[in-house]
C-alpha cells in the first residue's frame, strides 16, 4: 500500500504520519540486495530513489537491471510504458553523497564489514539533514544494532538507527527483519515497523532484543556452516546439503544466488563477536578459520556465485535463460564435476521420506523429518549431526527471550521457506517422542559424534559442557512445568495459530497470514487484515485456521463488550483477495509428469463445509463487519457476501477484450467466480449468498460468467461504497465500522435474526416488547436516554454481554473462546503437529 493506516491504534498514529510524509529514499549499495528494493519500493510507492554507490560499474549495472526489468513487464503486459517511464525517472544514480541532503530515509546495503559501515555512516553523518530523517536503515546479517549504533558520533543519529534486514529475493520473499538497539527511540522503531509491514508489504519480525543477526540468519548460517566443515567431495555438498532439502533448498544453492560475500563475511564477524553462551560459536572459529578453506579458495578466486563473469561458486551455472545448476565444485580436485544422484544406499531416509509424503498427499512434512531423524543411515546421522543442533539452538532463543515461538516458526517458514517451521518441528518430535525420547535422540547424536567435541558440545542439553555449560535447555523447564508444546494449532487443519508466552505459561494468538489490530477503548473496532500479497492472500487450510482463532478472539472481546466491529482488509497492492488455494486442490504436491491426483470427495466437501460455516458463524453474529477490498477471486469474493458492507477499492490494469481480440488499459472486475471454467463449484457459497443479497439471476450469471467492475457491483447494490485510493477506503471504512460498533448488542442480535427470516409480523411485535424490557436487554435504559435527554452529559453505554443472553445467538467456545489458553492441556497426539484448538 502507498500509505499507512493506524488502524485506530493510538501508539502508531505518529508513526504513520511520519511515514505518510516520507518522499524520497536513498539506498547506498548497488548490488543485489540494492537492486531488490529499488524495485520492490517503485513498484509500491510513488518515492524518490537516490541510489548511490561508489562504483559508477555498479550504478550501471543497477541501472540497467531495473530498466530490462521495467521492459520485460511492458512486453508481457503487465505495465504501461508510460508507466516504466514514470518509474525509471523517479531514480537518480549518484556516487556523490551529498545527494543524500534531502532524503527521508537512509538505507545502507553495501557491505558486510564493520569498518566499511562506519566510513559510510561518518559520511551520512556529514551530508544528511538530522531533522528532516525520520531513519537510517542498515541491512546487516551478523551485526547487532547496538554494535552499529555506535559508528554513528551523534546521538541525534543513534536514536534514529536501525537494522532492517530483507531476504533473497527482497522483491519476492515475505520476511523482514527490524531491530533496534538501546540507543533507538521508540518513535524510530514504531516508525521501522510500520514502515516495513504497510510500505514493503512484509511479514515483520520485530526484535527489541539486540541479536546477532536477528532470528533467521544465524540459523541459515549455521545449515551451510555445520555441513561446510565437512565437506571433502562434490558429493558431500550434493548429499550433505540435500538434507536441507527435506525442509526448503540446499545452502550452498541458495548462496550462489546471493553471492558468497554476506556469508563469509557474517562467518567472520560471528567468529569474533558471538557471546561466549551462544551453542553454534564454535561453527565459526576453528583453530582461527572463521569458515573452510576450500571456501576460502573459492573467494580468492572470485567464484563467488551466480552474479559473477564466471558464473561459477559452489556449483557451475548455465550462462542461458535462468540459472540452473550445472556442475558442482569438488574441493578434492579444485574443479567443477558433474552433479550426481544422492545415493539411495546411503541416505535411503531421504528417498524413504518423500515417498511417505506421497502416500499420504503432503508436502516436506514433520512426519518425513521424523523418519529421517530416527534413521540408522547416512541421512539420518546427517540430520542428528547438523539439523538438531539448529533445533536446540531455536530453544535457545526462546528461553533466552531473544525471540517468541511463534517468530521464530514463521521467520523459518517465511524467510526461509521451510515447509514446516522449526518450532512445529520440536513440537511434533515432543509429540511422538515425548520430551524424554527427544532427549534420548540428542543424545544419542552426542554419542555419534563423541569423536568431535565441537558438534558434542553444540549437542549439550544439560548444561554439562561447551558454550551451554551451566545452562540446560529449555526442554528440562518444559518437562518441569507440564509444557508439551510451544505453539497452538488450529480447530480444522492443526496449523499454528497460537504461541506460548513462557513468562505466564499461556498461549496468545500469532498468526503467520493474518494480521489482528485489537480494538482500542475508544473506537471498539478489531481490524483483521489478510496477509500473504506475494500470493494474493489466498484461502488455504492455514488461513481458515488463523481466521477461526482470530473470531474467537473477536468473540470473546465482544462478550466482554471490548469489541463491536471488524474491520477486514487485504495487505498489497490493490488489496488483492485470491480464493481458494489450488495447490490444495490436488493431493500433494503437484507434479506436471505425474499430472493431477484428486481429492476425494470426503476431502473437498470438508474444505467447503469447514470455511461456509466459519464465514456463517461471523454473519449471523451480533459482530458488525464491514470489508475493504480490490480485486477479488473466488472464494476471496464469496468471504466478502457474507460481511455486513462491502467497501470497494477500484483497480486497473490490462484487460483482454475477447471481442476485439486485444488488451487495454482500463479497469478491472473487483468481483470474480471463474470456478465453471474449471469444472469445480463456488464451494463458500457464491449463488447462495449473492441471491440473499438480493441479486437477480442476471446479475449472478454476469458476475459468474464475466466478473463485474466496483462500479457496476456499486450500481446494483453489492457494493457499499467505491473508493479509488486504499487508504481512503480504509478511513472510510473504519468509520463505518466505529458507528456500527456503537449499536447495543441486544437490539443488533435480533436485526440479525430478522434478516434472515421472512416478514413475520407477530414475532415483530413480540421482539419490539422485549427490547423494552431491561431484564432482557439491559442496554435499553442507557440506549434511550440519548433520545429522551440530548442536554445532559449521558452515561457511556455498558457494552458487556457476560451476563446478557443474546436473542438467536450463543458464543462459540469451539474455536478457542479467548485469546489465552493455559500451556498444561493434553499435547497433541500422532506423526505431526497436531494439537487441540487454542
Amino acid at each position: 500500500m502507498k500509505k499507512a493506516f493506524a488502524y485506530g491504534d493510538p501508539s502508531t498514529e505518529s508513526a504513520v504520519r511520519r511515514v505518510n510524509d516520507v518522499r524520497r529514499v536513498a539506498l547506498i549499495g548497488a548490488g543485489t540486495m540494492g537492486q531488490g528494493i529499488a524495485v520492490d519500493l517503485l513498484q509500491k510507492t510513488d518515492f524518490d530513489l537516490i541510489f548511490l554507490d561508489v562504483s559508477a560499474e555498479a550504478l550501471n549495472g543497477a541501472e540497467q537491471a531495473l530498466v530490462q526489468r521495467w521492459e520485460k513487464q511492458v512486453r508481457g503486459g503487465r505495465l504501461r510504458e508510460e508507466d516504466a517511464a514514470a518509474r525509471t525517472g523517479r531514480v537518480t544514480y549518484t556516487e556523490d553523497y551529498k545527494a543524500l541532503a534531502g532524503a527521508d530515509v537512509v538505507w545502507e546495503i553495501a557491505t558486510e564489514r564493520g569498518d566499511i559501515k562506519a566510513k559510510i555512516f561518518e559520511l551520512i553523518e556529514q551530508n544528511v539533514d538530522a531533522e528532516r530523517l525520520a531513519a537510517v536503515f542498515s541491512n546487516t546479517s551478523s551485526h547487532t544494532t547496538g554494535e552499529l549504533a555506535v559508528l554513528f558520533k551523534s546521538d541525534a543519529f543513534r536514536e534514529k538507527f536501525l537494522t532492517v534486514h530483507g531476504y533473497f529475493p527482497f522483491d519476492a520473499n515475505r520476511l523482514i527483519d527490524v531491530m533496534r538497539s538501546t540507543h533507538t527511540s521508540d518513535e524510530t522503531f514504531t516508525f521501522g515497523r510500520v514502515f516495513a509491514d504497510q510500505i514493503l508489504e512484509k511479514t515483520v519480525i520485530a526484535m527489541s532484543v539486540d541479536h546477532h543477526g536477528y532470528i533467521t540468519d544465524p540459523i541459515f548460517q549455521a545449515m551451510g556452516a555445520g555441513i561446510s566443515w565437512d565437506v571433502k567431495t562434490s558429493k558431500d555438498i550434493v548429499q550433505l546439503g540435500g538434507l536441507w532439502d527435506l525442509f526448503t533448498a540446499n545452502p550452498f544453492s541458495v548462496l550462489d544466488q546471493t553471492g558468497h560475500m554476506p556469508y563469509t563475511e557474517s562467518s567472520r564477524h560471528l567468529g569474533q563477536a558471538l557471546p561466549k553462551t551462544d551453542r553454534l560459536r564454535g561453527l565459526y572459529d576453528r583453530d582461527g578459520a572463521h569458515y573452510p578453506d576450500w571456501i576460502a579458495r573459492l573467494e580468492k578466486s572470485g567464484h563467488i556465485g551466480v552474479a559473477t563473469a564466471s558464473r561459477k561458486g559452489f556449483y557451475a551455472w548455465s550462462t542461458n535463460g535462468r540459472p540452473k545448476p550445472e556442475g558442482v565444485f569438488d574441493p578434492a580436485s579444485g574443479d567443477y564435476q558433474a552433479i550426481g544422484e544422492i545415493s539411495r544406499d546411503e541416505f535411503g531416509s531421504y528417498f524413504e521420506a518423500a515417498e511417505r509424503d506421497s502416500r499420504a498427499g503432503k508436502v516436506k512434512s514433520t512426519d518425513s523429518l521424523i523418519h529421517v531423524a530416527l534413521a540408522g543411515d547416512a541421512g539420518g546421522r546427517a540430520f542428528r549431526r547438523y539439523a538438531l543442533p539448529i533445533c536446540l539452538y531455536a530453544l535457545d532463543m526462546i528461553q533466552e527471550r531473544i525471540a517468541t515461538p511463534g517468530q521464530i516458526n514463521i521467520a523459518t517458514r517465511a524467510g526461509l521457506r521451510f515447509k514446516v517451521g522449526l518450532v512445529e518441528l520440536v513440537d511434533a518430535f515432543v509429540a511422538d517422542l515425548g520430551i524424554d525420547g527427544l532427549c534420548d535422540l540428542v543424545r544419542r547424536a552426542q554419542d555419534e559424534n563423541s569423536d568431535d567435541p565441537r558438534v558434542a558440545e553444540m549437542l549439550d542439553i544439560d548444561g554439562r559442557t561447551g558454550p551451554r555449560k551451566g545452562k540446560p535447555c529449555l526442554l528440562h523447564e518444559m518437562k518441569q512445568r507440564n509444557i508439551t508444546r510451544l505453539l497452538g494449532y488450529g480447530k480444522f487443519y492443526r496449523t499454528p495459530v497460537a504461541e506460548l508466552n513462557v513468562d505466564t505459561g499461556r498461549y496468545v494468538g500469532c498468526y503467520p497470514d493474518l494480521k489482528f489490530h485489537a480494538p482500542s477503548p475508544r473506537d471498539r473496532v478489531a481490524s483483521i487484515v489478510f496477509n500473504s500479497p506475494l500470493r494474493g492472500n489466498v484461502f488455504n487450510h492455514a488461513n481458515v485456521d488463523q481466521l477461526a482463532h482470530a473470531f474467537s478472539r473477536v468473540f470473546a472481546m465482544h462478550r466482554e463488550g471490548a469489541c463491536g466491529a471488524v474491520m477486514f482488509s487485504a495487505a498489497g497492492c490493490e488489496m488483492r483477495m485470491l480464493g481458494a488455494d489450488a495447490r490444495e486442490f490436488n493431493r500433494g504436491w503437484y507434479v506436471r509428469e505425474k499430472g493431477y491426483v484428486p481429492l476425494s470427495e470426503e476431502e473437498a466437501a470438508l474444505s467447503s463445509r469447514n470455511a461456509v460455516g466459519l464465514f456463517r458463524q461471523l454473519q449471523t453474529s451480533p459482530v458488525a463487519s464491514i470489508g475493504v477490498f480490490g480485486e477479488k477471486w473466488g472464494g476471496g469474493a464469496e468471504f466478502s457476501y457474507f460481511l455486513d458492507l462491502r467497501y470497494d477499492v477500484r483497480t486497473h490494469g490490462f484487460v483482454f477484450d475477447s471481442v476485439e481480440r486485444r488488451a487495454s488499459w482500463q479497469q478491472k472486475n473487483n468481483y470474480n467466480q471463474p470456478e465453471l471454467d474449471y469444472a469445480i463449484l463456488a464451494g463458500f457459497g457464491a449463488a447462495g449468498e449473492l441471491k440473499r443479497l438480493g441479486m437477480g439471476d442476471s446479475v449472478v450469471f454476469e458476475i459468474f460468467d464475466q466478473g463485474i467492475t466496483a462500479d457496476r457491483a456499486y450500481q446494483v447494490g453489492l457494493s457499499n461504497a467505491v473508493f479509488d485510493d486504499e487508504l481512503e477506503g480504509l478511513r472510510h471504512a473504519y468509520e463505518r465500522a466505529r458507528n456500527m460498533a456503537k449499536d447495543a448488542p441486544y437490539s443488533r442480535a435480533l436485526f440479525k435474526q430478522e434478516l434472515s427470516r421472512v416478514a413475520d409480523d407477530e414475532a415483530l411485535a413480540k421482539e419490539t416488547g422485549e427490547t423494552f424490557n431491561p431484564e432482557k436487554n439491559p442496554f435499553i435504559s442507557t440506549g434511550l436516554l440519548a433520545l429522551l435527554d440530548r442536554g445532559a452529559k449521558l452515561p457511556k453505554m455498558n457494552y458487556s454481554c457476560a451476563d446478557t443472553e443474546l436473542p438467536g445467538w450463543s458464543y462459540p467456545a469451539e474455536n478457542g473462546a479467548t485469546e489465552e489458553e493455559p500451556a498444561t492441556t493434553t499435547p497433541p497426539t500422532g506423526g505431526g503437529a497436531t494439537s487441540e484448538i487454542v
